[in-house]
């Protein structure tokens, strides 16, 4: 059984503060990473364990968005969250149909509400996924 890992793709810090905790309380790998080869290389290292990618899209659209078409090709067992602001609704339907696992939208009265759940939950599913 390989050690499951979040990986964060932001470039502010907000997501991260909000689910390290998390990670820490499950004993998770956690890393955070800047651009979308990053994220792959951290995958790749993972040893092809239980993976959730959480990315904030809106900083650099062209890579972001190829990141997550090719985790669908290396890494389609891995599961992505995708983090957008409420005004860029183009984004959400682009990440859905980019298959990610879960498109969560940012406003900002409610922040990351109900986010810290869903990324328990797609881990928890690769988790039991690969213990069967």
């Amino acid at each position: 059984m390989r050690h499951p890992q979040l990986i964060i793709w932001e470039t502010d810090g907000r997501l991260a503060a909000l689910l390290r905790p998390l990670a820490e309380a499950n004993r998770w790998s956690f890393r955070e990473a800047r651009r979308g080869d990053e994220c792959l290389r951290l995958l790749a290292a993972g040893g092809g364990g239980p993976a959730v990618v959480v990315l904030r899209v809106g900083r650099d659209l062209e890579d972001e968005f190829l990141f997550l078409e090719e985790m669908g090709r290396r890494r389609p067992e891995a599961s992505a969250v995708v983090v957008a602001d409420a005004d860029q609704g183009r984004l959400v339907g682009l990440a859905w149909d980019l298959e990610a696992a879960y498109v969560h939208v940012w406003q900002a009265t409610r922040g990351g509400d109900g986010l810290l759940p869903v990324v328990a939950g797609l881990m928890n599913v690769a988790f039991l996924e690969e213990v069967e």
